[in-house]
């Protein structure tokens, strides 16, 4: 009788539904397909706004300024950058910059501005052809990082411990969480700003390590495939060490998902799995290569020496106001510099108890082995390194941060809805068939709302990226007290001639933060160009007392003692200029013209005239007018008519091919003094 119940069990009806349940949930490559399908087009139209936004804030110096993407070879070139530019001690990062600039039509690919008045036909139409590049390429990295979500949640829920409550609707669900992530508002900072390409590379790769582990677990694997899972686990885990740092705890979170949701126990895991840490493991030598050769500093904003520990108590703030983000995505800021700094605990009180209680929460779970543990370790693991293990440079939050940690508030948010949910209609509706139908209706009608909620704000913000100073105007107003955006907005509106109205957010900027060289600098060149000369000179003397090698000021205090007729301390500064650039064409003729022609004896000097001019000819190419005027003028003065009179004809040649007649009246005056024999000299 036992045997007969015995047998009875194995065969039961109930059982052989189980098994097709569970053989249904696993979808074929229709239902993968769909899925990615679905995640595609609704990515598509939240971010099909993004294609026209501007290069930004790093970009300048990730690509704009970056000389190490204008080539595909010698890789390790191509896989660098000058120091502590974005991508440096980054180098798939840098790489797939390189690969962009390579892959842009050739007549459009240098073309990093988007014009203005002045520029020539049809600049603004280049730029946006040369830009939908590297937002295409951000856009499918981040429909990639959301299959991946969707393939580790559906395994996740497809566990042995998930299987028995949700292995019915384990499809379901993780299309949902992908879903809701990918149009998350939020993350609109790490896909819109081209190089924040950094974070969504480091969390596709996050993702994939963590699938690749996964199905390198599953029991019934032949050892050959079982392998294959194993690479590229370690190959996706080392790419992610290569594409940014807070990528450090991905092999412990591999550790912890096996621990809570496929083996009986800590430390239970099969020897067979052993192989599969080690390989992650080791790709922290990886990392540590890339974070000694950056040299990473330890401070986190300008003018303030903060420690790790001090970040940490400011991040508990920081935090806080991330998870309200995560419930209502707004307002949303570029740029968070002017946080409160956190000098104590008792700055941060209530701030610091709510994440104590959470980190506590979370380890009494991880004890316990409890599902929900290991969503809070995965908030954790994926934002800490940025909070304090490796703060970064003048940056005290980011919203880019939140792209990994998003992804598990949306798994809580999707599966507690989903639990609610479940009771609730069961409350409220007594038929099963019944109760199906209205549960998957409300479904629907929920998730229809906020993906079309949340698409909507998404699509609205990538519209504040179409112009770098509406962006940094867009921050002021929502964080007036952040110096920085004070700075760049400033800097935006000096740079389009509209002085006036940049005047008083570089004077707010200067108030916020005296120590910063940029506020002081530019500013003097605003007063400058106002005709507030002297009180300019002033701002820009204050700006090299901060930073001794800011050549910005060098060249502005020049042209501002110019413009008073003080050209012995004009040339001064346009020598301290040409020694910092020493291949700047400008500066070059600046100065040579200054040491050619000046009527004061004192600061003519005819050799160093025709050294710096003739520098300047040469990195132009023989093509600049403004410099072929300036050797010509340099000749003269050392006495070499002949060559002047040479020098002048070819500027007035490179004037006419540049400008028509425009500019040619000037030179031509200059060479008739030299047919003449006479030098050149500026009215006193």
């Amino acid at each position: 009788m036992a045997a007969s119940r015995r047998r009875s069990r194995k065969v039961s009806p109930g059982r052989r539904s189980d098994e097709r349940r569970d053989k249904r949930s696993v979808p074929g490559p229709a239902v993968a397909l769909l899925a990615a399908v679905v995640l595609t087009a609704v990515a598509g139209w939240a971010y099909s706004t993004s294609f026209a936004g501007a290069f930004v804030f790093d970009d300048t110096w990730a690509i704009v300024g970056n000389p190490h993407v204008r080539t595909l070879w010698p890789l390790t070139q191509a896989m660098s950058a000058p120091p502590q530019a974005p991508v440096s001690g980054r180098p798939v990062a840098a790489f797939t910059l390189a690969l962009n600039y390579a892959l842009a039509p050739p007549d459009v690919r240098d073309v990093m501005k988007p014009g203005g008045p002045d520029a020539a036909p049809g600049t603004s139409d280049r730029y946006l052809r040369n830009v939908w590049g590297y937002h295409f390429v951000n856009l499918a990295l981040h429909v990639l990082a959301a299959l991946a979500l969707f393939g580790v949640v559906r395994r996740t829920l497809l566990s042995d411990r998930l299987r028995p409550r949700f292995g019915g609707v384990a499809t379901a669900l993780g299309l949902v969480v992908a879903l809701v992530w990918v149009v998350h508002p939020v993350l609109t900072d790490a896909v819109t700003y081209v190089t924040q390409r950094t974070e969504l590379l480091m969390g596709l790769f996050y993702f994939l390590t963590l699938y690749c582990a996964i199905r390198a677990g599953e029991p019934d694997l032949d050892a050959t495939r079982r392998r294959g899972w194993n690479a590229g686990a370690v190959a996706a885990c080392a790419l992610g060490m290569g594409s940014k740092q807070t990528m450090v705890l991905a092999p412990v979170m591999v550790w912890l998902w096996d621990s809570i949701f496929a083996y009986p126990g800590w430390w239970r895991a099969p020897r067979r799995r052993q192989a599969l840490y080690l390989g992650l493991a080791a790709t922290w030598a990886i990392l540590a290569a890339l974070v000694a050769y950056e040299h990473w500093p330890t401070t986190v904003r300008s003018g303030e020496a903060l420690t790790p520990w001090t970040h940490l108590l400011t991040q508990t703030g920081v935090i806080v106001y991330y998870l309200r983000l995560a419930v209502v995505p707004t307002p949303l800021v570029i740029d968070y510099q002017g946080w409160p700094i956190a000098r104590s605990i008792l700055d941060v009180a209530p701030a610091a108890a709510l994440v104590s209680v959470l980190f506590a929460a979370t380890l009494v779970a991880l004890v316990r082995r409890q599902i929900w543990g290991f969503v809070g370790a995965w908030i954790f693991a994926t934002l800490g390194p940025s909070s304090s293990v490796l703060p970064l440079q003048l940056e005290i939050a980011g919203e880019r941060r939140m792209y990994l940690p998003m992804a598990g508030l949306v798994v809580v948010a999707v599966l507690g809805v989903y639990l609610v949910g479940q009771r609730l209609v069961a409350r409220l509706v007594a038929d099963h068939s019944t109760r199906r139908l209205v549960g998957q209706i409300a479904a629907v009608l929920l998730v229809g709302g906020v993906t079309v909620t949340f698409g909507t704000m998404t699509s609205n913000r990538n519209r504040d990226y179409w112009s770098e100073e509406h962006l940094w105007q867009d921050a002021v107003e929502k964080r007036p007290a952040n110096p920085r955006a004070r700075l760049n907005y400033g800097v935006m509106l000096y740079g389009a001639g509209r002085y006036a109205e940049a005047e008083p957010q570089l004077r707010e900027a200067v108030r916020l933060e005296d120590s910063s060289a940029d506020a002081h600098a530019t500013l003097g060149a605003v007063l400058c160009a106002l005709g507030r000369t002297q009180e300019g000179v002033s701002h820009l003397e204050r700006a090299l007392v901060l930073d001794p090698k800011y050549t910005l000021a060098y060249r502005n205090l020049g042209e501002a003692y110019g413009a008073m007729g003080q050209r012995a301390q004009a040339a001064k500064y346009f020598a301290l200029a040409v020694d910092a650039e020493p291949n700047e064409p400008f500066l070059l003729s600046r100065l040579g013209w200054l040491l050619a022609t000046s009527p004061e004896d004192a600061v003519r000097n005819g050799a160093r005239a025709v050294e710096v001019s003739e520098r300047a000819v040469r990195v132009t190419s023989r093509r600049d007018p403004m410099a072929l005027d300036t050797l010509a003028a340099a000749y003269a003065e050392v006495g070499r008519f002949d060559d002047a009179v040479a020098a002048a004809r070819e500027g007035l040649s490179a004037a006419g091919r540049q400008n028509g007649q425009e500019g040619t009246a000037e030179i031509a005056g200059h060479l008739s003094l030299y047919q003449a024999r006479q030098k050149v000299r500026e009215a006193q």
